[in-house]
């Protein structure tokens, strides 16, 4: 993206995929939280913090990026068919999955690890959607994760099945998000320089 010209098309794509992150990131530190009872006042306290911070930057973002050339129309958006299709996919994964390991192999425990390695393997596509490798880079994380889980569970730390998904899905989404909006930042910047070398040019 640093030979493209950075379009309000990339700023509101920018801005979706980052709240995105951040929204379920949230999901999975809380739905960790509520393991944790001697912590959680806590751990929701910070949980709640990372989110202002994480939404305002993403508020700020879009306020900055309001000079932005515009671009990006709707057969432009990285939010279609095939999209569609992952996340479909996706859904189909974590409830059969989900299903099977809770009704037949009675391994309720290991749930979350699956959602969370579905999760992981449903960013594959997105970057070449999105034009972005860091989809692959959230792709291996948080697969990385699950079987992390995966293996501490096996090895009788129970505690693992739940915390490991729940904190270190969140932990892995929110980073990936502050990543994005740091390179949006900058591309924004980037283009206003630029803006503002050719208005000196011209005049």
């Amino acid at each position: 993206m640093s030979d493209e010209q950075f379009t309000k098309g990339h700023l509101v794509t920018l801005a979706i995929s980052a709240s995105i992150g951040i929204g379920f990131g949230a999901g999975w530190w809380f739905s960790a939280v509520a393991a944790v009872p001697d912590a959680a006042t806590a751990l929701r306290l910070l949980g709640a913090v990372v989110l202002v911070l994480l939404f305002g930057w993403v508020f700020l973002t879009a306020r900055r990026g309001k000079t932005l050339p515009s671009g990006g129309d709707r057969g432009s958006s990285p939010f279609g068919k095939r999209y569609g299709i992952a996340v479909t996919v996706m859904v189909v994964a974590i409830f059969g999955g989900s299903r099977l390991l809770s009704a037949v192999l009675d391994l309720p425990e290991a749930v979350p690890a699956w959602i969370l390695l579905a999760v992981g393997l449903h960013f594959i596509p997105f970057a070449r959607l999105f034009g972005s490798n860091r989809f692959l880079l959230l792709s291996a994380l948080l697969c990385a994760v699950a079987i992390l889980a995966v293996v501490l569970g096996a090895a009788g730390v129970t505690w693992a099945w739940r915390l490991v998904p729940g904190f270190g899905g969140a932990l892995v989404l929110w980073a990936i998000a502050a990543g994005s909006l740091l390179s949006g930042t900058t591309a924004i910047d980037r283009q206003r320089n630029l803006a503002l070398a050719g208005a000196k040019h011209d005049g």
